[in-house]
């Protein structure tokens, strides 16, 4: 028997890529930023560590490969500040008169990069008092998911943390 050459010594992400069709969920990242994703979400975890550069550099490097890709997001807010968020890409999908002030249930759909940015902002704000943990929508298959990888793993430190398969029947 020859050796391996290093052709054929696949590290465990190639691996998981030619496997992609018993794959159900995969979890990449670093220390400060973890990238979960299946076929109908995206989780993104960011710690209180991470930089405003990695966050809008994972939003805008996932919006690179899916830009079909949204998230949902509620406010309780003054009639006014609607429009607001309008302005700025989030699309309307209701608000009713709540406690408060008007509960607004916005779409952030990730081919506007101006709510890209301001989500981005968002996140970086709301990482001053906790860790943020943001679940996208998406139908994206596992050769999608390789997209993914590929676009991220240009950020230093960015691993496959976890693999999990569809159990065997």
């Amino acid at each position: 028997m020859s050796e391996p050459t290093d052709e054929h010594m696949a590290s465990k992400n190639e691996i998981y890529f030619q496997e992609g069709q018993n794959v159900i969920l995969v979890e990449m990242g670093r220390d400060d930023v973890t990238v979960s994703c299946t076929q109908g979400k995206i989780t993104l975890w960011f710690g209180r560590q991470v930089s405003e550069s990695i966050i809008r550099y994972v939003l805008f490097g996932i919006s690179n490969v899916d830009s079909s890709i949204s998230y949902e997001l509620e406010i309780v807010c003054d009639f006014n500040k609607i429009s607001k968020y309008e302005s700025m890409g989030y699309t309307l999908i209701s608000y009713a008169k709540s406690r408060g002030g008007y509960r607004a249930i916005f779409n952030l759909p990730f081919s506007k990069k101006i709510a890209l940015a301001h989500f981005a902002n968002s996140i970086f704000s709301q990482l001053k008092e906790r860790d943020v943990r943001k679940t996208l929508h998406w139908s994206g298959s596992f050769d999608m998911v390789t997209l993914v990888y590929g676009e991220l793993k240009k950020l230093d430190d960015w691993v496959i943390k976890r693999i999990e398969y569809k159990a065997v029947e």
